[in-house]
């Protein structure tokens, strides 16, 4: 377009001669209308001159010629210059989106490597931070394992202990059983036997008592060593539980920390896009602004090219000219105006930007830097917390698993321990309720028998000592009489003649003596025997009976040791019966002791022996049960008693006064 222009502007300078007369570059509007006029006039006049006139009139005629090709070339020149600055201003267009373009892939091919980096280095910092967290995952498995080892060496532990506990309380009960049954049986050898025969009988408990002690102690040194178990056990479950604290604390933490993480590393990501969409804004309208001024100018040339082109006269071509002209410097001044402007803030711009430009490398690469930085530090924290989070909230879940475990498996074993107990009792209760009814008739014919003997015994004994002391007078009466009788025969016979006989009859007498010391002997060792059996077959019928009576004051609802099984018979000991009540109340005190100083599972076992001993009724033997199970329990609701309890004790019989 500018070439075919410009080759016809030097056509026209070629062929049109120059003067040396020049005509000024700005001419009104008057003048060129002026000189169209006396144009016209001179051409209207051209019929009425004559031929004289020509030479003027080529004169003014090549005169006006002239000041038009002046005008052109003013004007030719004009377009020059203009074409220049199009050209410098295309070339600065040019160049300043060639510089933009270049800073805009630099920028996107840094961004692009920086984000390839940071991928990278999140990549690699992401592989090692799942190695380190599947190796810390590993060590959580061991401790783990570790743990729900010692929560099974611990069950085992407690399931031993209460074992032991329950062994250690019947052999307690035992104890003091076999203790009362020796006190009895003392009192009753103190009160039955007096002399030689009181030590015989006191001498048999004792040698009891000593291997009874001493097997007493044994149970007190295991019962120490429970306790110091049992203390154990109790400081690792405070521990554990104390660390569970400490972990959810912890998890607590790492849980704010990753939420103050996750704004930050938002409220960065919105920053870098908000500066990324102002620079493409800024870019975008700048290139828009350059789009539209060159069209503008396209349009123009467009428009000259359109009118230089066109077949017109002179004077219309001249019309045409001078109306372009008018709009062309009125759109020149336009175009100037937003020159001068675009060109000051051109400059303003460059100027701005190459101050920027120079610490601009440094500092987006510092920036970048830092960054990349800031992120990957807040993409490891966020990793290492999310990974913590996770971590300590699946050894958490772990932790209350396991304790959930433990707790299901002590509820069960004390559900199988309580049902087990139950059956047992049921089957204990049944086997001594066959056995009581097969043994009682058996139990009355002993205590029957057991009265006799003790009458029969102490017949025995008084007609031993009797015939001891029959015995022993009838012994120095022989004596006497033998040595009187020595006496006589001494001073009536000689010794020769009397010798024979006074040995016979020493012989006699002595044989007689001896006979009579030998049948005594005899008899006494007989009393011994038989008092030695029947004393062994009392121990044999107390310790039945003691044991039948421990068995059915533990399992059944029936009387006290206070009612004396020998209420049948005709024949009955009121110091036995005191006896019996004395050991029955030293009983149910060991039975409230051990029932209040235990704890609720060892109580819930002795509510049924409670509630012989005091005669309670059915429901407040159910109140009993239910406020232990609430006192157990880990949820429910107090129970209430129906009601005012009234004391049963009062209603019934009472056996201990």
């Amino acid at each position: 377009m500018f070439a075919k222009l410009k080759k016809k502007i030097a056509e026209e300078a070629a062929t049109a001669p120059r003067t040396g007369v020049r005509i000024p570059r700005t001419i009104s509007k008057e003048s060129i209308t002026s000189v169209g006029a006396d144009s016209g006039d001179d051409f209207a006049s051209d019929g009425s001159s004559s031929r004289d006139d020509l030479p003027a009139q080529l004169l003014r005629r090549n005169d006006q010629i002239r000041r038009l090709e002046a005008k052109l070339s003013d004007y030719a020149e004009q377009l020059r210059l203009m074409q220049k600055t199009k050209d410098k201003l295309e070339i600065a267009l040019e160049k300043h989106q060639d510089s933009s373009i270049k800073k805009l892939q630099d920028q996107n091919e840094t961004h692009v490597a920086s984000r390839a980096k940071m991928a990278e280095g999140m990549t690699l910092a992401l592989e090692k931070k799942d190695q380190e967290w599947m190796e810390k995952l590993e060590a959580v498995e061991m401790e783990k394992a570790a743990l729900s080892a010692q929560l099974n060496e611990m069950s085992e532990q407690s399931l031993a202990l209460f074992q032991k506990r329950d062994d250690r309380d019947e052999l307690e009960g035992f104890q003091q059983q076999e203790l009362a049954k020796v006190k009895h049986m003392v009192q009753i050898r103190h009160r039955s036997r007096s002399g030689g025969c009181r030590k015989k009988a006191l001498v048999f408990p004792f040698a009891l008592l000593i291997p009874m002690y001493s097997s007493v102690q044994n149970p007190m040194c295991f019962r120490e060593e429970l306790l110091l178990f049992r203390e154990e056990s109790d400081k690792k479950i405070m521990d554990l539980e104390s660390r569970c604290e400490e972990l959810q604390a912890i998890i607590k933490q790492v849980s704010e920390d990753f939420h103050l993480i996750e704004e930050d590393s938002r409220n960065l990501l919105q920053k870098k896009e908000l500066k990324m969409f102002l620079t493409f804004r800024q870019a975008a309208l700048t290139e828009e602004e350059k789009e539209r001024t060159l069209l503008e100018l396209q349009k123009k040339v467009a428009s000259l090219e359109r009118r230089l082109q066109g077949n017109l006269s002179p004077d219309e071509h001249l019309q045409e000219l001078l109306q372009e002209k008018s709009s062309l410097e009125q759109s020149l001044e336009d175009t100037r105006a937003q020159l001068v402007t675009a060109r000051t803030d051109h400059a303003d711009t460059v100027s701005s930007l190459e101050t920027q430009v120079t610490p601009l490398p440094l500092n987006t690469e510092l920036w970048f830097s830092y960054a990349e930085c800031t992120l990957r530090q807040r993409t490891e924290d966020l990793e290492k917390s999310k990974a913590d989070v996770s971590g300590q909230h699946k050894i958490c879940t772990e932790i209350t698993k396991a304790l959930e475990d433990t707790r299901r498996q002590k509820e069960e074993l004390q559900a199988r321990v309580s049902n087990l107990s139950l059956c047992f009792l049921s089957n204990n209760s049944k086997t001594v309720t066959s056995a009581f009814i097969t043994f009682f008739p058996q139990v009355a014919e002993l205590t029957a028998s057991l009265v006799t003997n003790q009458h029969e015994l102490s017949t025995v004994t008084e007609r031993y000592s009797r015939k001891k002391s029959a015995l022993k007078l009838k012994y120095h009466f022989v004596i006497i009489v033998q040595m009187s009788f020595l006496e006589v025969e001494v001073e009536t016979l000689t010794e020769q003649q009397q010798q024979q006989p006074e040995v016979c009859e020493e012989e006699q007498n002595g044989s007689v003596t001896v006979d009579d010391l030998d049948h005594i002997q005899k008899v006494n060792r007989d009393l011994e025997q038989q008092l030695s059996e029947k004393n062994r077959t009392i121990k044999q019928l107390q310790q039945r009976l003691a044991e039948l009576k421990r068995t059915l004051q533990k399992e059944l609802k029936l009387k006290p040791e206070g009612d004396p099984p020998s209420s049948n018979t005709t024949v009955t000991n009121t110091s036995d019966l005191n006896d019996s009540r004395e050991i029955n109340f030293e009983y149910l005190k060991h039975v409230i002791l051990k029932f209040m100083s235990c704890r609720e599972a060892e109580a819930f076992h002795l509510i049924r022996a409670v509630s012989v001993l005091l005669n309670f009724t059915r429901e407040e033997e159910d109140l009993l049960k239910q406020t232990l199970e609430y006192k157990m329990s880990w949820f429910g609701s107090k129970p209430s008693p129906k009601g005012i309890i009234r004391p049963s004790i009062s209603g019934s019989s009472t056996h201990w006064s």
